[in-house]
């Protein structure tokens, strides 16, 4: 019995434990090699180099500049948008986004980034990430109706597996 109850609940850990290796995985394939190494290289020179808010703001302009060679259609609806954006993300292959109201402003939770999974102990290439999709989702937001004055910004605090941004004022 008691063999029995500790294979029952051991189950669940390996599980976690393969499903984490299978999301590492799928991640790194997602980050192709070609450009991991550039990629991560380039954010760690970045942010060591200059201050973090220069090099947030070199990641934020590149966002905007392919959030501009990358168009949504317009859409009416939050549910709408999010579908738009989980398309054009898919094709990217830079994971996937929920959206919600919150007070004044669209909630924005994206998971499945290029290199989530990573080893990136210095956290570069996470904050190169986020300051890119500000941009880009600064441009996609304003090009649905959105006011010029209106951003979007980076939240800090979120779990490892999800980055958070709000679009508002």
């Amino acid at each position: 019995m008691l063999k029995s109850l500790s294979s029952r609940t051991a189950a669940p850990e390996a599980a976690k434990v393969a499903d984490a290796a299978d999301l590492r995985y799928l991640a790194a394939r997602q980050f192709s090699a070609q450009w991991r190494a550039v990629m991560l290289a380039m954010a760690d020179e970045l942010f060591e180099n200059f201050s973090a808010q220069e090099a947030w703001g070199f990641y934020r302009q590149i966002g905007l500049r392919v959030s501009r060679s990358v168009a949504l259609p317009p859409v009416k609806t939050l549910e709408e948008l999010e579908a738009s954006l989980n398309v054009v993300l898919a094709e990217m292959d830079w994971g996937y986004v929920s959206l919600s109201l919150a007070d004044s402003a669209i909630a924005i939770r994206h998971r499945a980034y290029p290199g989530q999974y990573l080893e990136d102990a210095s956290g570069h290439w996470r904050r190169a990430f986020c300051a890119l999709l500000e941009g880009v989702y600064t441009v996609w937001l304003q090009s649905q109706g959105g006011r010029p004055e209106m951003t979007a910004t980076h939240r800090e605090g979120a779990s490892d597996d999800v980055l958070e941004f709000s679009y508002g004022l």
